[in-house]
């Protein structure tokens, strides 16, 4: 994934021209550049920049937390590259066809070598959330069984909360729930972005699929979180989503409130989140900044 000097500018708290000036003076970065000239900033940018910026504020001036950061770049191994997607012969039906043979250990061999082609987003959005959608699609038609799909699934669970959890505990940062509402069971999509927002820095609670609208007014009563975002992957979920929503309005009025997935629709006092799961943490990220900030919405 790559990143704007603006919405690095929100990762790091940096303004863009300071980014731009420690990239002139000390070479911290080297970004590429659009074919208009526009600067572009990979994982690797934003990790080094988000250490100047650390050190920095410690109170380093920014010419030795440079040489500083150089060090570290010198002490680790030479990052593997950031491409674009898992490899291009890496097609969606590679899981239909281990969900119809009902072969866990093929399941586990194609998800091993898409997570480990590109970083977690790009591998999310270009191939493992169509891959699902696939599944899903195969069972709808009944080209595989109900337990070929809940073979896939279950795996792919296992891997998103193996992936949550590597993400590391933000603590200190913003609290943000995330879950789904009662009756909606389809939590990969939203388990995806969880791990997404996580990565950006934020102290994200997970509070799992189904949840009752009590649990979540539990949950926001507990935790005061900063936002609160609710899974709606299918229309039927709408209902059970509007309700959270105002359950969790009527408790938590200054938290922020966003929706997002296939089935999410805006209402009044939600944010109805872009579906390409980087995209929707980011914006929550910079909306939670903003508020920090004492920004308008």
């Amino acid at each position: 994934m790559h990143y704007t000097v603006k919405q690095v500018s929100t990762l790091t708290g940096v303004a863009p021209d300071t980014l731009r000036a420690w990239e002139r003076r000390y070479g911290v970065v080297a970004p590429g550049r659009t074919e208009g000239g526009y600067r572009l900033y990979d994982e690797h940018d934003v990790a080094r920049l988000q250490m100047m910026a650390r050190l920095v504020a410690d109170g380093t001036p920014a010419s030795l937390a440079a040489q500083q950061v150089e060090s570290s770049r010198a002490a680790a191994p030479p990052p593997e590259p950031v491409r674009a997607g898992p490899p291009v012969d890496l097609d969606p039906d590679a899981l239909v066809v281990a969900a119809r043979e009902l072969d866990r250990a093929a399941v586990e061999a194609v998800l091993d070598r898409a997570l480990a082609f590109g970083s977690f987003e790009s591998v999310a959005e270009q191939w493992l959330l169509p891959a699902l959608r696939e599944v899903g699609e195969a069972w709808a038609e009944g080209r595989i069984d109900v337990a070929g799909e809940h073979l896939v699934s279950g795996a792919l669970r296992d891997r998103l909360g193996r992936a949550f959890d590597a993400a590391g505990s933000a603590l200190g940062g913003p609290v943000v729930v995330v879950g789904m509402p009662p009756g909606s069971l389809h939590e990969l999509g939203t388990l995806t972005f969880a791990t997404c927002l996580r990565r950006l820095g934020a102290d994200v609670r997970w509070l799992g699929a189904d949840l009752p609208v009590e649990s979540w007014a539990h949950a926001s009563r507990r935790l005061d979180p900063s936002a609160a975002v609710i899974g709606v992957p299918t229309v039927s979920d709408r209902p059970g989503a509007a309700a959270v929503a105002a359950r969790v309005r009527e408790d938590r009025p200054s938290s922020l409130l966003f929706v997002g997935g296939a089935g999410a629709q805006e209402d009044p006092g939600t944010t109805r989140l872009p579906e390409p799961v980087a995209e929707a943490a980011l914006e929550v990220l910079v909306r939670l900044r903003k508020v920090g900030r004492g920004e308008a919405g």
